[in-house]
């Protein structure tokens, strides 16, 4: 054999897509079970994860990393970079700083949200419209996104372990008490 060529072998895989990567993704993001939780703090984190999984990103999100949440017209953004950070190419309103959790629940720093803005106005439609969907489900663990095919990759993983992470919450939650604290988010009249 020629030592002056190499052998090259096609890479069948070359994205790294398939069983392995989502296996090597899944444990990356699975969640701890965490303490048990009140019902308030369940559906707090449930509408606030919620959004950031509604936002647009195509990074996988990892533990203890600050992200940013923006809201340009009617699309939320989820960015690596901070509003400082961009200059005047600011992709949004900037509306909160995000940490994803060991639990897969996102926690989120409303503090420097104008509050006046769009963004808090775009904000109060996403409660208001999740407060309408939870006033027609009947069972909440059967309508968490355990797997949500229209949903991109990392947000797809990252909504299968909070519908983990929320399930088991859920079920360590008297229903009477989920109920209650369903019932208070919701407006008068409902």
């Amino acid at each position: 054999m020629d030592d002056t060529k190499t052998d090259y072998v096609k890479n069948p895989n070359p994205q790294g897509k398939g069983t392995v990567a989502m296996l090597a993704d899944w444990d990356a993001l699975r969640p701890q079970l965490p303490a048990v939780k009140t019902p308030t703090d369940i559906l707090r984190d449930y509408c606030l994860s919620a959004l950031v999984l509604a936002a647009k990103f195509s990074f996988r999100p990892v533990l203890g990393k600050i992200y940013y949440l923006y809201h340009d017209q009617s699309q939320w953004k989820l960015s690596l970079v901070a509003p400082s950070e961009w200059g005047d190419r600011l992709p949004g309103h900037f509306v909160a700083a995000c940490e994803l959790q060991t639990d897969m629940t996102w926690k989120l720093d409303f503090a420097e949200l104008e509050k006046d803005s769009s963004a808090a106005a775009a904000l109060l439609r996403f409660v208001d419209g999740f407060t309408d969907t939870l006033a027609n489900q009947t069972n909440l663990v059967d309508e968490l996104p355990f797997y949500s095919s229209s949903l991109p990759y990392y947000q797809r993983m990252l909504a299968t372990g909070l519908s983990v992470s929320l399930s088991f919450s859920i079920g360590k939650t008297s229903p009477a008490a989920l109920l209650q604290a369903r019932t208070a988010l919701l407006p008068s009249g409902r």
